[in-house]
């Protein structure tokens, strides 16, 4: 017999109205930065401690960009565009509108019907809906060091 093992509860995150909309300028204008080109539409979802963010008509332009020369300083890779910087500004510009970190993100980026998918998920935090500590678990666990039990 299988047993289902208990997924933990991360209930919806308190949002400002504007984040949604915030996410989206912020991710398009660097989008458009490395791409050279701004995507045909844009739309970000939040949901809980995931945001998902997809780029419609986008892909061409950015893959074109990141394989073509670039003017910067090359020698050093001082001021060059990569998929790695661009990850790290993605990161950051989602972590400061959220006002969260960001555990993970994924980037998927489909050639042939030219869209890209990006997800990231925020670590849970206490005042943003963290979730709480089953009795089983803390009974069997030894609190972290430094906090009294």
């Amino acid at each position: 017999m299988r047993t289902r093992t208990a997924r933990p509860y991360f209930p919806p995150m308190r949002q400002t109205p504007n984040q949604s909309s915030e996410l989206t300028r912020s991710l398009t204008s660097l989008w458009t930065e490395y791409a050279g080109k701004c995507p045909g539409d844009t739309r970000t979802e939040i949901r809980g401690n995931v945001v998902t963010c997809t780029l419609v008509d986008a892909v061409g332009p950015f893959n074109h960009s990141m394989n073509a020369p670039q003017a910067h300083d090359t020698v050093r890779g001082v001021g060059r565009l990569t998929e790695a910087t661009y990850k790290q500004e993605a990161v950051a510009a989602v972590g400061r509108v959220m006002r969260q970190r960001v555990a993970s993100f994924v980037s998927s980026h489909d050639r042939d019907t030219d869209v890209a998918t990006e997800v990231f998920t925020l670590e849970p935090s206490l005042s943003r809906g963290a979730p709480p500590r089953s009795a089983a678990a803390s009974s069997l666990s030894a609190p972290p060091v430094g906090v009294p039990g």
